[in-house]
């Protein structure tokens, strides 16, 4: 005896609605985003007995549809050479209004772009074309072409694929995020790595020399940062400091440092006096430098002896002495330009002489630049009266520069590099 078609019809939707749970089950079992997107469609054109199928996700940075997955005679064609706008064809109106779409003959459908038929000679014929929706927000659009029987998709293969496109959207939202949190830990890792490497090259601890107190004080505001410094032992009773800022930010702004405090290490053995070094280092940078990233820096050399002190400065904060008898001196006669912007310059000395309870401060922008919650800077005036007012050794007056500074800003995140360096003649 046989069936009647309401029976037959309703054993059918039940047994594709028990398929459409398996599937479920798959789909969902991988956190792989490539292997979850070819998932998708190899099921969806096996229950949905397709000859063809596609998958596109929305391109954010473009605002087109871009094949991820195109199974069938032509798919990977389809993959490599073709994009959609939103609105343009089918699968673009689809993405744009949000609505499913149900065709028996593409040929009469006013949107259908011919163009995918005519470059690569499949004749379409029926479609189905989905939203990939998460919430109301449109991430792509799927689709199932032509059945293997020849018949036109109906209205219960549309029910069947709605409701398949609805948990594989999850899937690959959920698969989505998960990848992109996978690469945020990784580039946590590499940031970690690279901040532990630039680390490496600063001093372990700061400079014993006799008569003589060294302080240093450094935080990046991020993992990596673009300040540096360091203490160069010379001959004859030298020791050299160094404290700089790189342009920008991050790995690059580090690497470029990594370089420069190298360059300058050799040159500092090698030159007659800071001018020379910063010539030949301003030479190297500047043949070597990529995307415009220039540094600026001071470099001193002083005598524990004698007490003289030579600056040289490419474009750097001028350095503050304060004298034991509580004057202070801002040293701006021999600043430059900084360093790998231009070859061939030349870059003046000056000389002064430290006494006992002298002390040298250097520092970056990052200091007087440092902003409180209700934007306002730091400034010279706070950060002179500290330095002006502050204990007489080295390491006390870095110390309450930084709770100075730590005061003024409370919470606020730090937006740069802070750096400052102390030293002077023990009294």
């Amino acid at each position: 005896m046989t069936k009647p078609v309401d029976t037959l019809r309703l054993e059918r939707k039940i047994e594709r609605l028990s398929t459409l749970i398996e599937v479920n089950g798959i789909i969902s079992s991988s956190l792989n985003l490539d292997q979850i997107l070819e998932n998708v469609m190899t099921i969806s054109e096996k229950v949905m007995n397709a000859d063809a199928s596609s998958l596109m996700l929305i391109d954010e940075k473009t605002n087109e549809l871009v094949y991820q997955v195109a199974l069938g005679a032509v798919g990977a064609r389809l993959k490599q050479e073709f994009r959609l706008k939103l609105g343009q064809g089918i699968a673009g109106t689809v993405a744009q209004e949000g609505t499913p779409l149900l065709i028996e003959d593409v040929y009469q459908h006013p949107k259908f772009y011919r163009g995918h038929d005519e470059a690569t000679g499949y004749r379409t014929k029926s479609m189905i074309a989905v939203p990939l929706k998460v919430g109301e927000r449109i991430t792509g659009v799927a689709q199932v072409i032509n059945r293997l029987d020849e018949k036109p998709f109906d209205a219960d293969d549309l029910e069947l694929f709605v409701a398949l496109c609805s948990t594989a959207a999850i899937a690959i939202e959920n698969a989505k995020m998960h990848r992109s949190l996978m690469e945020k830990q990784r580039l946590v890792k590499d940031m970690e790595f690279a901040r532990t490497v630039q680390q490496s090259f600063l001093p372990d601890s700061p400079p014993r020399a006799a008569g003589y107190t060294f302080s240093a004080h450094y935080t990046p505001a991020q993992e990596v940062g673009g300040d540096f410094y360091d203490f160069i032992p010379l001959d004859r009773g030298r020791t050299g400091v160094v404290i700089g800022d790189v342009s920008g930010k991050g790995v690059p702004a580090a690497l470029f440092m990594a370089k420069l405090g190298s360059d300058l290490r050799t040159l500092a053995y090698t030159e007659r006096g800071p001018g020379e070094a910063f010539g030949k280092l301003n030479d190297l940078l500047a043949a070597r430098s990529r995307r415009g990233m220039f540094a600026t820096a001071l470099y001193l050399e002083v005598e524990t002896e004698t007490g003289r002190l030579t600056v040289t400065n490419a474009g750097h904060l001028p350095p503050l002495v304060r004298r034991g008898d509580g004057t202070m001196q801002k040293l701006t006669q021999a600043v430059g330009a900084p360093l790998g912007i231009l070859p061939g310059m030349a870059f003046g000395q000056e000389i002064v002489t430290l006494g006992k309870g002298d002390s040298v401060v250097l520092y970056t922008d990052g200091v007087i630049e440092a902003m409180n919650d209700q934007e306002e800077l730091y400034g010279y005036e706070r950060f002179e009266a500290v330095v002006k007012s502050g204990p007489a050794d080295p390491g006390g007056l870095s110390a309450a520069i930084v709770q100075s500074v730590n005061a003024f800003t409370g919470l606020t995140a730090q937006h740069d590099d802070i750096t400052l360096l102390c030293f002077g003649a023990c009294p």
